[in-house]
């Protein structure tokens, strides 16, 4: 579905665990860095 090469090897997608709290903040987190780091991927 992701039409952009995957070069963040360690940014794992969250998987369900059983929590549905954790998993809503693991998803949080990953977006946040996913964010992060394609802001920072963008900066010039």
């Amino acid at each position: 579905m992701s039409s952009e090469p995957d070069d963040t090897g360690t940014l794992d997608r969250p998987t369900f665990r059983g929590c549905v709290f954790c998993y809503s903040a693991e998803w949080a987190y990953y977006g946040a860095k996913k964010a992060a780091r394609s802001v920072s991927a963008t900066d010039t």
